[in-house]
Parts: structure tokens; C-alpha cells; sequence
């Protein structure tokens, strides 16, 4: 596709806006324009509808009112607003160029959950946060599937200059898991949820006349909602659900009526017209509304119950599936340690409305409502766009440590991730708060990547990406060729500082680490961070640009000028920096990698396996097979790339296997698009019996112990830390000598090889002649000094800043 056809279905498909770029930066704040929006436009419900209330009294008359609203939910909002004798309020639409006009216009900003990924706060904009409950399921950085998509929530909460925590426990989970008590700079307001108000005033009992209710001792049913998406799984929901509405409908009394209300992705699958004493929830009622008049909650994990609980009134929690669920979402508390009724059988939901208790006692009112007594709306209205000072407010003021933000990449199976860990492994993590960060594109189908990420250590996801205009990516294109002049700089300048500001806000960090060192993007945004910055080096990149063109060399060339400190993992990386990039060699700092060595021994403990999505020539039984033997097995590790150099490693086995056909070599690869290419040319090979290729294996260590010879065929290297790893193992290594591998075998006493396939094959034949022995490594004095190094710069940064 052409790019002008790129740029085309871009704006087709809406992922740019560029007309925002525009909003932003001229547009005029209006001091008397509200934007609110709840539930990304698709719903008026919950705080919201109960802030619009309460912004329709006489105090805001001099406000202008505007509602995002998804166009599916236009006419249910309308009637809603109508219901509630709510007028004067101006739609725009989600996603639409009105809509972006207004989020650039508004003084004020109100949401329930979150602005879109591309939203930026504007100097002097007030935003009001509310969320949308009392958390039990867990969230954010508690939720391993959940780390790798948290990124637009969290910098909405961070953006907000208003923070609604209804209760303690709320506050409590909410800071842990978005980070808010090391990064958050704006006002927690600990008052009571303005949709819990209605709880404690008066019930409106118009309201079941309204329906044809009255009289009746009503019951809700709001379960949560289990499926994925699927037909089938809905479809088998759907079943349950039936069988146990058809049960309870046989057990409740002639005064009764159990009213439904499920998630709106069930609608049109629900048939209530077989029941005598079931019904759906009132379309025409607001649900917390309806609530109020009900005498008994029906639920299961969902935070409702929190809510309810204002009320004073009986709850049940029937959780029939709790173990299943539990272990899918996993949750803060157990919900059968609360003092509500608890079952997990549909045949005992219905006895327990009919018996007394259930009912919240003192503590949990203290725990889970601390703040509410009935004024929220009005209070935080209020303190908010009157400027009273009539909440409680609470600013968090850290924990004393500087913030330090590393950008890590993809954390894939690769080296520069390995090396990261083994570095956070080594740091004194008690000493700062460090904050791994990453783009989601590139994270979000792999939330088992988060899996190695150490405890102490907090993440911030990059949500979205570059919001890009026609002029800035003409601009940037000229630059990428080497075409720029002062007024092409300083409009990229200014994008990507408006880029830094979008993803961080006022967030305050002591110092940014490019760790990464990879990325045009994220190269660019780092580089105007309002603090010291780092960009670390793992491999030559000179021979980077020329062999695989993945970064592009005017962009490296004025990071290398602009960064504050350049960080090389070896020696040998320092002078194709100096002479192809021209960096000052007076910024430049070698730090070696960190090695993790106690893992690699723990790792090598456990069984051979594959993955799931591991890839090879051979099956699992016949790798066991060869490495039970007693053949000689030489070993590679390293991606399927050019740079690896596999294929003249397998021209120099190829040789080699000729005078000692019971050889055997392994080449296992993590990411890396050669793969296919690379089995084509072992396939031509004689030697080919004897040639195993692993594509993506977890841990290669198991592997990698039982082999007798570790070989890196690499046009170059940035230190090569599977010869350490191969070390460790007692394995015999050589290399041939690269940058990279130079300056680390020549100090530790391994072989360097003439860097061809001639020098491979004779290395070989050194191994068969006994001449090539391990490598004995001090790893805990190479990892003390790196890690020292790193806090020595890290501590250098936070003393100039100060």
C-alpha cells in the first residue's frame, strides 16, 4: 500500500484525529463548559446522572452542559434526561470532531472511567474523576491481564485534579493498583458516591405505582456478567440462569417480585413471560433509583452490593460458580466473609429473603461506606465548580523516593529483557520507586510476559499511540531522510512534547531510562522528557542500521546528541557511537550487563519442554533423545536474524560434520522472522539428521546444560549474555571476534574466532582436540559493579535536577 493509501485509511478507520492536534493547541478553555461523559458515551447512569442533577440546580445556572454520547445510546439518553426533568444539555457525540472541539474547550472535565487513549489534559482544565465503584474484582497491577491495557485508566486517574473515594477500602485498592500513592499530584476528595445519596433520603414509592408495583415486596436480581463474548458461553448462562429463575419462582410468595436487570450484551436473550413472580427491571428506572425502593439485593461480585449496603437493607450473595470465577478475575476479599447471607445454591437464595439478617453491620458501614452521608452530589458540585471548600480533601505525598521510569520494549523472550530483570534482580529496590513502562500495542496479547516482572516494581503502560497530523508526518518523513531545517525541528519538537503530556501529565519522574534503546517513537517521546535521560546501547547500531534498517540513522544520531547520558553494555559499543554518530565520548558511559546467574542454574534444573507456540524440526521425545546420548552437541542461542549469522554456522557444521558425523548441533531462536529461511538451508544440508532447530522456547537452559560446546556465529553483539549464561552452566564457549564478544572474552580468557565461517569450523576442531575449556566468570562482582554504576548515574541525574 502506497502512503498516501496509509494515510487514507487512517483517517478512514479513525485511528488519527488530526484535526485534534489543532483543537489542542488553539482552542480557548470556555471557564463555564462542563463535558461529562459516563461509561465512554454509551450510558447516563450512576455519578453522573446524579452530578447532572445536581448541576441543574440554581448555583450552575451560568454553566453550558455538555453530554458525550455514543450514537447507539442517543435515544435511551434522551429519554432518560426527559424522565428526569433534565434540560438544557448539548450532546456531541463520541469520537466526533464535536466532540474532540469540546474536550479541547471545557474548563471542566467529568468521567466515570476514562477519556479516549488520544485525550490531553490542557493547562488550566478541571477534572473530576468519579470511577464507577467500590472495586472486589481485582484491578490494574493486581490483575495480570489486566497490566498490559491498564495504561489509558491510569493516566486518566493520574490527569485528574479530582479523585471521588467513597470509602477507605476503595482508596485503598485503587492507589495500589494504578500506583496513585507514588504518582498521583492531584486532590482525593473522601465523600460519599453521589449515586449513593439516594440511599439515604426518602424512597420515592411513586415509583413502583409508576410500574404497577405497589404493594409489593420487591427483590433484585443483578447478577455479573460471565461471558466473553462467545454464543455458547452466553448460551450456557443463559441455561443456568433459567433453571434457577424457574426454581425461585416456585418459592416466592404472592406478595413477591424478583426483578432481573441484566448486562446489557444479554439483551434479547432474557424470555420473563413463563414467570409469575419475576419480572425485568423497569427500563424507565434509573438503576440505583429502582434500587432504593427494593427490599432485598440478589447479586454476586458484583460492587453493587457496596453500594446497596447504604440502604441498611438484606443482601444476598449467591455465587454458584465463586471457585471458577475467582481463579478467571481473581478478587480482593472473600465475599463469605461478609455479613450478608452467603450461598452458593440457588435452592437456599429465596428461604434466606424470608428469614431475618443479612444486613450490614457497624464495621462494614465503617469500612466500605467511611464517607457517605447522603450529600455527595452536592458537596462535591460544590468544591469543584463553585470552589467551595466543603470536602474532605487528602493529597498523597509519596513515600519519599524519587520515580524513576524505565522503558523496557516489548518484554519479549529476548536478550535485552532478560538483562533488564537481571538488572532490577540487582538494584536496591527499596532505594526509588521504579516504574517499568511499555507500549501496549505491543503488550496487550501477552499478559503472561508480565509474569517475571519483580514485586517492588510499579508499570506504566503507554495506552495509545502518536497522535499524528498530515504537516507533522510529512515533516517527520523529511527528517527520517536527513531534510530538516529550525521550523521542521521545532514542530516535532513540539509533537512529541505534546506526545510526553499526553501519556504523563504532571507526573513527576527524577529520571527516564531509555533501556529499550530501540523504537523511533518511543526514542523521540523520551527525548523530551522534563528530566535527565538515559538511552542504553545493547548492540552495535551502526551495523543495525546497515544490516537490518530498524532504526533509522538521523533519528539515533540526535539522540546520541541529546540524551544526557549514553549507556553502552561493553566497551567495544563506544567507538562506532563516537565515529559513526559523532556522540561526546564525555557522556558515554560503559555499564555491563547484569547477570542473573542464580537463575540460570534454577532454570536448568527443570525439565526439557516446549511451548505451545514453540516451533522445531524435531519433536520434544527426539530432543530428549539426543540429549540423553552421549554424541557431542554443540549449541547456538540466539534470535532467527541476520546478525545471528546461523547460516554460516550451519556451512561450517556442515564441514565439520563430515569428519564427525555423531555431532549434533542445536540452534534455539526466540523472535526473529529468518526462521523459515533458516530450516529451508538446513533442509539442504547432508548434516541435516543432525541439525535441530528450536524456534521460541521459554527456558533453553535445560537444554543449553546438557550440551558439550557453546558457539555465537554473530556478525556483532552488544556483550553477549548467553556466553555468560553458557558459562555459568560450565559449558566451553567461543565467539568470533565481534564487538560485543572482544572485549568480554579477551578479559575472562575465552576464544576468539576468526570472524568467518573458516573460523568457526577450526574452532570446532579446536573443541574436538580438547583445547577449549569453560569460562570461569566472577558474576556477583560484575553485577555489584553494574548495579552500582546504574544507582551512581541514576543519584547523578536526582543531585543535578536538585
Amino acid at each position: 500500500m502506497s502512503f498516501l493509501g496509509k494515510v487514507k485509511k487512517k483517517l478512514r478507520n479513525g485511528s488519527w484525529y488530526p484535526f485534534y492536534n489543532t483543537f489542542y493547541e488553539k482552542n480557548n478553555l470556555d471557564p463555564h463548559m462542563i463535558l461529562l461523559e459516563s461509561r465512554s458515551g454509551k450510558a447516563l447512569e450512576s455519578n453522573i446522572l446524579s452530578l447532572l442533577k445536581e448541576l441543574c440546580q440554581e448555583p450552575y445556572r451560568s454553566f453550558t452542559l455538555v453530554l458525550s454520547v455514543h450514537r447507539d445510546s442517543e435515544n435511551e439518553i434522551k429519554e432518560k434526561l426527559q424522565k428526569n426533568s433534565i434540560q438544557g444539555v448539548h450532546f456531541v457525540r463520541t469520537g466526533s470532531v464535536a466532540y474532540y472541539h469540546a474536550l479541547s474547550r471545557a474548563g471542566y472535565l467529568v468521567n466515570d472511567t476514562s477519556f479516549p487513549g488520544r485525550f490531553i489534559k490542557k493547562e488550566g482544565q478541571i477534572y473530576l474523576n468519579t470511577w464507577h465503584g467500590t472495586p472486589l474484582k481485582k484491578m490494574g497491577r493486581d490483575n495480570r491481564p489486566e497490566m498490559v491495557t491498564m495504561g489509558n485508566v491510569q493516566r486518566n486517574l493520574l490527569d485528574s485534579d479530582y479523585l471521588v473515594f467513597p470509602n477507605q477500602f476503595m482508596e485503598e485498592k485503587m492507589s495500589g493498583a494504578y500506583m496513585l500513592d507514588s504518582l498521583y499530584r492531584g486532590t482525593v476528595l473522601r465523600e460519599g458516591y453521589p449515586r449513593n445519596d439516594i440511599f439515604r433520603q426518602p424512597a420515592n414509592l411513586h415509583l413502583k405505582e409508576q410500574v404497577g408495583l405497589q404493594g409489593k415486596k420487591l427483590l433484585a436480581y443483578l447478577p455479573t456478567f460471565r461471558g466473553n463474548f462467545n454464543a455458547l458461553d452466553d448460551q450456557g448462562y443463559m441455561q443456568t440462569l433459567s433453571q434457577n429463575l424457574s426454581l425461585w419462582d416456585s418459592q416466592l410468595n404472592e406478595d413477591e417480585i424478583l426483578l432481573i436487570k441484566l448486562h446489557p450484551f444479554l439483551h434479547g436473550l432474557e424470555d420473563f413471560s413463563g414467570y409469575h413472580h419475576i419480572l425485568p427491571f423497569p427500563a424507565s428506572w434509573d438503576t440505583y433509583e429502582g434500587l432504593s425502593v427494593c427490599d432485598t439485593l440478589i447479586t454476586d461480585y458484583s460492587s453493587v452490593f457496596y453500594d446497596y449496603a447504604n440502604s441498611g437493607k438484606k443482601i444476598i450473595l449467591f455465587a454458584y460458580d465463586r471457585k471458577e470465577y475467582e481463579s478467571s478475575r481473581g478478587m480482593y476479599e472473600t465475599i463469605d466473609s461478609y455479613p450478608f447471607d452467603y450461598t452458593e445454591k440457588a435452592e437456599e437464595v429465596i428461604p434466606f429473603a424470608h428469614c431475618s439478617g443479612g444486613t450490614p453491620d457497624n464495621a462494614f458501614m465503617q469500612k466500605y461506606a467511611s464517607y457517605e452521608d447522603g450529600h455527595g452530589a452536592e458537596k462535591i458540585c460544590r468544591q469543584v465548580f463553585l470552589h467551595e471548600d466543603c470536602c474532605r480533601k487528602y493529597q498523597y505525598h509519596g513515600n519519599g523516593k524519587k520515580n524513576i521510569l524505565i522503558y523496557a520494549g516489548d518484554l519479549d523472550l529476548n536478550g535485552i529483557t532478560t538483562v533488564l530483570y537481571s538488572q532490577l534482580h540487582e538494584l536496591d529496590l527499596t532505594r526509588y520507586n521504579y516504574f517499568i513502562s511499555f507500549r501496549s500495542l505491543y503488550v496487550k496479547d501477552h499478559p503472561e510476559r508480565m509474569e517475571r516482572l519483580p514485586e517492588g516494581v510499579g508499570i506504566y503502560p503507554l495506552a495509545s499511540e502518536m497522535n499524528m497530523d498530515l504537516l507533522t508526518m510529512a515533516v517527520q518523513l523529511l527528517k527520517l531522510k536527513g531534510h530538516t531545517g529550525s521550523w521542521a525541528e521545532h514542530r516535532l519538537h513540539t509533537a512529541y512534547r505534546r506526545e510526553w503530556k499526553k501519556h504523563f501529565g504532571s507526573t513527576e519522574f527524577a529520571c527516564v531510562i531509555h533501556y529499550n534503546g530501540y523504537e523511533a517513537y518511543t526514542t523521540s517521546l523520551l527525548e523530551e522528557a522534563p528530566c535527565p535521560r538515559s538511552i542504553w546501547i545493547h548492540n552495535d547500531m551502526a551495523r543495525e542500521v546497515h544490516l537490518k534498517g530498524n532504526m533509522n540513522p538521523y533519528l539515533l544520531k540526535e539522540a546520541y546528541h541529546t540524551y544526557d547520558h549514553i549507556v553502552p553494555v561493553s566497551e567495544d559499543l563506544i567507538q562506532p557511537v563516537v565515529s559513526e554518530f559523532g556522540a561526546d565520548r564525555s557522556r558515554i558511559t560503559a555499564i555491563h550487563n547484569c547477570h542473573d546467574y542464580q537463575s540460570v542454574l534454577e532454570r536448568s534444573l527443570a525439565p526439557v519442554a516446549f511451548n505451545e507456540d514453540t516451533l522445531s524440526n524435531v519433536s520434544l521425545e527426539t530432543l530428549q533423545s539426543v540429549l540423553d546420548s552421549d554424541a557431542p552437541k554443540f549449541i547456538s542461542i540466539g534470535r532467527f536474524s541476520p546478525e545471528k549469522g546461523h547460516k554460516r554456522l550451519l556451512d561450517a557444521f556442515e564441514q565439520y560434520w563430515k569428519e564427525h558425523p555423531d555431532t549434533w548441533l542445536i540452534i534455539i531462536g526466540g523472535v526473529g522472522n529468518l526462521y523459515d529461511e533458516t530450516l529451508a538451508h538446513t533442509r539442504a544440508l547432508r548434516a541435516s539428521d543432525h541439525i535441530i532447530l528450536i524456534r521460541a522456547v521459554t527456558n533453553p537452559m535445560p537444554i543449553l546444560k546438557r550440551c558439550d560446546l557453546f558457539l555465537l556465529s554473530s556478525y556483532y553483539e552488544g556483550q553477549g549474555i548467553v556466553l555468560m549464561e553458557a558459562a555459568t552452566l560450565g559449558i566451553p564457549v567461543m565467539a568470533c571476534d565481534v564487538s560485543g564478544c572482544h572485549s568480554f572474552l579477551k578479559k575472562y580468557g575465552g576464544l576468539l574466532l576468526e570472524d568467518s565461517e573458516a573460523g568457526l569450523l577450526h574452532g570446532m576442531q579446536l573443541f574436538a582436540e580438547g583445547k577449549v575449556l569453560p569460562l570461569h566468570i566472577d558474576a556477583e562482582c560484575i553485577n555489584r559493579t553494574s548495579a552500582a554504576q546504574v544507582e551512581a548515574l541514576i543519584a547523578g541525574d536526582i543531585s543535578s535536577k536538585n
